[in-house]
């Protein structure tokens, strides 16, 4: 099963617990930023990355979309976590502070995000990347937009 077959069967917890166990395959986005789910539980993801050379821009530390994306990833899953079988959003706004730069020296980063709230049409999380020692290297926000998936779409 592709892990939009599982995501349209089961909850964002249970699929998150299945991706978590080996039992679905994660999202190729994670997989090609080496991205790894740590921890999972309804609202609360963890996510760890490593930066590598090949994230850095041309000065010498991680281009920017690296925390967008490790921040744009946790912040999604922590909101898709709280959603029901087939309940599908997307981002409406994303919003990243980069408080310090990363490179490969940093070490283990760990991107753990929580949702603030999930309403009928819109919901929000924040998130932050730290590394082994709790140093801060970015945090942000999400707001997405709950959308239903378009008839036939959740038929197996």
């Amino acid at each position: 099963m592709t892990h939009v077959e599982a995501r349209r069967v089961m909850s964002g917890l249970e699929f998150f617990r299945k991706m978590l166990a080996g039992e679905v395959p994660p999202p190729p986005m994670i997989d090609l930023f080496g991205i790894r789910l740590v921890e999972v539980d309804a609202g609360r993801v963890v996510f760890t990355g490593q930066c590598e050379e090949r994230f850095y821009n041309g000065t010498g530390v991680a281009h920017g979309g690296y925390a967008a994306t490790l921040l744009d990833t946790a912040l999604g899953c922590a909101i898709n976590s709280a959603m029901p079988a087939g309940r599908r959003f997307t981002t409406l706004e994303l919003k990243v502070n980069l408080t310090r730069p990363i490179t490969r020296e940093a070490g283990l980063l760990r991107c753990e995000a929580n949702v603030v709230h999930v309403g009928g049409r819109t919901a929000t999380s924040e998130g932050r990347i730290v590394d082994g020692a709790g140093k801060l290297y970015a945090h942000g926000t999400t707001t997405c937009i709950v959308v239903d998936a378009p008839r036939g779409a959740l038929e197996p």
